[in-house]
């Protein structure tokens, strides 16, 4: 079952100690020759098999204790297939710095793939380490080429690009009544980015989704 953001883990990644810097505790080298280089930023303690982890916090099992805020300059560029992200993104105070570093060590058909709470998710303004609220436009700002919705919003603040792949609403509840109602409105909703931004428009706050799962890469 997917956590909202007050039920996930606290958050092991940037701000939550001054920045200094990357402790690198693997043969970093030999990891990145692999034939798949997958990346876990804010891995915690929970780190996915074959991953290398990134954490701001010193925990067992990280790999890189590092500041994303502060880049990924221990990583060569073209280096990465793959990196995710739950619950980190969110967290960010210097959100056009850490794409144009994901985008930087992502090879060209490499993905990111983030989770990040809704911004019409009640649970998310409780959280008071939240810096960023999270919409389906948030990555239109950085888009240009491929972008799926209608709905264009300005690109002229950053030169960072980046390519949107998919977007999904996930929608989850404590209260199991609702929840069956949610999930069938999640299928729904994420039948067509037009109904998804229909639902944004005008009824994401009558049946809030809690999470957004993003997947984009390198614009082309």
């Amino acid at each position: 079952m997917t956590q909202s953001p007050a039920q996930a883990p606290p958050p092991h990644h940037a701000d939550a100690t001054s920045r200094k810097d990357p402790e690198i505790r693997i043969d970093l080298s030999a990891r990145l020759r692999e034939p798949f280089v997958h990346v876990e930023i804010g891995c915690g303690t929970t780190k996915k098999p074959g991953a290398i982890g990134l954490d701001v916090l010193p925990l067992p099992g990280v790999d890189v204790v590092c500041d994303l805020n502060a880049g990924l300059g221990f990583l060569p560029d073209a280096s990465v297939d793959r990196i995710d992200a739950v619950h980190v993104f969110e967290h960010l105070s210097n959100l056009e710095q850490v794409l144009r570093e994901v985008t930087r060590v992502l090879k060209p058909a490499g993905e990111c793939h983030i989770r990040v709470p809704y911004f019409a998710n009640p649970h998310y303004y409780s959280d008071y380490t939240h810096q960023t609220t999270w919409g389906l436009y948030s990555l239109g700002y950085f888009c240009e080429a491929g972008w799926p919705y209608r709905r264009r919003v300005p690109t002229f603040y950053s030169d960072v690009r980046v390519r949107v792949l998919r977007q999904k609403l996930v929608f989850s509840s404590m209260f199991w009544p609702l929840k069956v109602l949610k999930k069938a409105a999640q299928a729904l909703v994420n039948a067509h980015p037009r109904v998804q931004e229909l639902y944004e428009e005008n009824l994401c706050w009558l049946l809030p989704a809690s999470e957004l799962k993003i997947v984009f890469g390198r614009a082309r």
